[in-house]
C-alpha cells in the first residue's frame, strides 16, 4: 500500500463525507478508495469512520488522525513546491472551476495555451455558473464572474471588469428596428442568463439612470446559449465582449451606443491554506495577463449601431 496516497484519499473522504465522490474526484473506483481507508485502518490498529447508511462521520482516533495527515501531507506540498520553484516547473493536477460567460472557444483558447506554458501541469476542468464550494468539491482555484465574496475562508483576487453589452442580431434588427432609447426596449424580448438579476433593467445616459422591464422570452443557466438564441434573431440580450465581440461571423451588433456600458468584475478565488502550491499561482498570473489582452481585442472588435 502507498500510505501517502491512501492518506491523501483519506483527507478527501474525510472532507467529501462520501466514498463514490471521492473516488470520481481522484480518478478510481469507490472499492479502491474502501480498500485504501481499511488499509489505513489497519496500519494504526484503530477505526477511521463511523459508517452507516447514510452519514459517514470520523472517529475520535480519526480526527487525531486526520490532524496528523494533513500536517505531513502540506510539508510534503511545500516540499515539492519548493523543488518546483527552484526549477521553475510547476507540475500536477490543478482542478479548475470557470463560468461559462467567458465563451467555450475563449476558456479553450485560455486553457491551451496554459498547457502549452506550462506542459507538467494536468488540468481538470468544470464549467459552472453556481459558486461552487471549493473546499467541499477539491478545487484549486475558481473564476468567478461576480464581485460578490460569500466565503471568507477563501482568498479573493480581483482580475478586472468586462464590458457587457446589449446585443442583437443584423437580421433582427433589419426586422424589428434598432431602439434609439432604452425605454423602446420594452417592445423587445430578452433572453437572460438563469442568475441575471431579477426585476427592471438599468440604463445610464448622461448620468441619468433608466429602468426598463423587458419582455423576458427564454431564460437560460448557459451564456453561450443566449449567445446563439439572440444570433438566431429570437431576441435581444446582454453579452459580455468576451463572446459578442470577437465573434465577427456570429454578425451581432451592439444597441444603444450612448448609454453606458455594463460591466461584470471578474475574480479567482481559492482555498486560504498555510502553502498555496506554485500551479495554483502561476494559473492566477497566467489568467490576469489573457484577460487584459482578450478583452482588450474583443472590445476593439465590437460593432455598434
Amino acid at each position: 500500500m502507498d500510505q501517502l496516497n491512501a492518506m491523501r484519499i483519506f483527507v478527501r473522504v474525510s472532507e467529501t463525507g462520501n466514498f463514490s465522490k471521492t473516488a470520481d474526484e481522484m480518478n478510481t473506483s469507490p472499492s479502491y478508495t474502501s480498500k485504501q481507508i481499511a488499509g489505513l485502518e489497519k496500519v494504526i490498529g484503530a477505526r477511521l469512520f463511523q459508517r452507516t447508511t447514510r452519514v459517514l462521520t470520523l472517529t475520535p482516533a480519526g480526527k487525531s488522525y486526520l490532524h496528523h495527515c494533513q500536517k505531513i501531507l502540506n510539508q510534503l506540498a511545500i516540499a515539492e513546491s519548493d523543488i518546483a520553484e527552484i526549477q521553475g516547473t510547476p507540475s500536477g493536477l490543478l482542478r479548475l472551476s470557470m463560468p461559462s460567460i467567458l465563451g467555450e472557444a475563449a476558456s479553450a483558447a485560455l486553457c491551451a495555451a496554459f498547457l502549452k506554458q506550462y506542459p507538467d501541469i494536468e488540468l481538470d476542468i468544470l464549467v459552472e455558473d453556481r459558486f461552487v464550494d471549493l473546499i467541499e468539491e477539491g478545487f484549486d482555484v475558481c473564476i468567478r464572474a461576480s464581485a460578490e465574496f460569500p466565503d471568507s475562508s477563501l482568498i479573493y483576487r480581483r482580475i478586472g471588469e468586462m464590458p457587457i453589452h446589449l446585443m442583437a442580431s443584423e437580421a433582427y434588427i433589419a426586422k424589428w428596428g434598432a431602439p434609439k432609447l432604452a425605454k423602446e426596449l420594452a417592445n423587445h424580448p430578452i433572453i437572460t442568463h438563469r442568475y441575471a438579476r431579477a426585476g427592471a433593467f438599468q440604463f445610464e445616459k448622461d448620468g441619468k439612470v433608466e429602468s426598463v422591464n423587458f419582455s423576458r422570452r427564454v431564460r437560460v443557466n448557459s451564456t453561450a446559449f443566449v449567445r446563439h438564441l439572440v444570433e438566431e434573431g429570437e431576441g435581444v440580450g446582454f453579452l459580455p465582449v468576451c463572446i459578442s465581440g470577437a465573434q465577427n461571423q456570429s454578425k451581432l451588433v451592439s444597441l444603444l451606443p450612448d448609454y453606458q456600458e455594463g460591466k461584470i468584475t471578474f475574480s479567482v478565488v481559492y482555498p486560504e491554506r498555510t502553502y498555496t502550491p506554485l500551479k495554483v499561482h502561476k494559473f492566477i498570473e497566467f489568467f490576469e495577463e489573457w484577460f487584459r489582452d482578450t478583452v482588450m481585442r474583443a472590445e476593439n472588435g465590437a460593432q455598434k449601431v
